[in-house]
């Protein structure tokens, strides 16, 4: 055997050579994958909600007028909860959550203090919006369905500078359409190529969805998100389909916890050139156009590593054959080797329990 590893080509020691890169490669862009995916906390409440991987999030993208009100997802709540209820999946015990939601809207704003005023980019949130979308948390604190003050805020540092020329300033007094809202905290807003692109290269505050549609403008749909059961595979994302209406056509529906899997990524790879036409009229939030700039990427890793395993293929077969044709050894005495194997094993049982007895 060490002979005939000896005397293999060099035209395949060549390309054992160049596998063996391919392999280092692929490793890379694991790695990298694996980076990227870790970073992508917006798309991982799935994870957090139910670590064992039985919860699933969704997302819904609504056109601008698709929606009168924020009252409409109460409806779409209550189909889930019957639907959890007809597939008896209860909660452990009564403080317990099946499911949490939250609901959003983009708008503009103008912030006024003693110092002058600003426009800024604004989220109106509702909801459990801060479990979806942790934010790094400078001063203060944020707000929760529980705790959310419809004249809360929470600001980036760079607002705060601007504003008030100090990023300490939780507590402070803003105006917003002549009405005082106050600062409960103050985050720092991520930077980054892509984050940049997908809308935060501006100053962003968020605040109740009420004040939003009162004192500032609202400049696109809603976006609705819930994290739920998901015991089978799709069962959250048809429960989600069915609440909304599986022909609507003014909302899109993103099953968050699977789209970076390997067959979403083959169907990114499938629709290139076409994935990014759209007639429908949405706007995407800044954390869904960065989870699409992600898909991107990731998409074409997976084509680049579909490209790197050819050759290490080519390889591995090439000396599956040469060592096949080089044997010492035919068919029929490997047949031969392994009964008597087995028979020998075989016996040797029988022997250990006759000294048992």
């Amino acid at each position: 055997m060490k002979n005939l590893i000896q005397n293999i080509p060099v035209r395949m020691k060549r390309l054992g050579f160049f596998s063996a890169i391919c392999f280092l490669l692929l490793g890379m862009i694991f790695l990298c994958e694996q980076h990227m995916k870790k970073g992508l906390y917006d798309q991982q409440m799935a994870q957090r909600w139910a670590a064992d991987g039985g919860a699933a999030q969704i997302s819904a993208f609504y056109s601008e007028d698709a929606v009168e009100d924020e009252n409409y997802f109460k409806g779409i709540g209550q189909s889930v909860e019957n639907a959890l209820q007809t597939a008896s999946i209860v909660k452990e015990n009564e403080n317990a959550r099946l499911w949490i939601d939250a609901v959003s809207k983009n708008g503009k704003v103008v912030l006024t203090t003693s110092r002058g005023n600003i426009e800024i980019n604004a989220l109106g949130v509702s909801g459990e919006f801060f479990q979806f979308h942790p934010q790094k948390l400078l001063y203060g604190s944020l707000f929760s369905q529980d705790s959310m003050m419809q004249d809360g805020i929470v600001i980036d540092e760079d607002i705060a500078w601007q504003l008030f020329g100090s990023s300490n300033v939780a507590g402070m007094q803003v105006m917003i359409g002549q009405v005082p809202h106050f600062i409960t905290g103050v985050i720092e807003r991520a930077d980054g190529r892509l984050e940049r692109a997908a809308g935060l290269e501006k100053p962003v505050c968020y605040m109740s969805l009420e004040s939003l549609q009162k004192y500032g403008q609202v400049t696109s749909g809603f976006t609705y998100e819930i994290v739920m059961p998901n015991p089978i595979k799709n069962y959250a994302y048809t429960t989600m389909q069915t609440a909304i209406g599986a022909e609507n056509e003014n909302v899109i529906l993103i099953e968050n916890s699977t789209r970076f899997n390997m067959l979403p990524l083959l169907g990114i790879i499938r629709d290139f050139g076409i994935r990014s036409m759209s007639f429908k009229d949405v706007v995407y939030p800044y954390w869904e156009n960065i989870a699409r700039g992600q898909e991107d990427i990731l998409a074409l890793l997976l084509l680049l590593k579909c490209i790197l395993l050819i050759l290490p293929s080519i390889f591995i077969i090439t000396i599956i054959i040469y060592l096949w044709k080089n044997r010492t050894w035919h068919l029929k005495q490997g047949v031969v080797w392994i009964q008597d194997k087995i028979y020998e094993a075989g016996t040797k049982r029988v022997q250990k329990k006759e000294m048992e007895k």
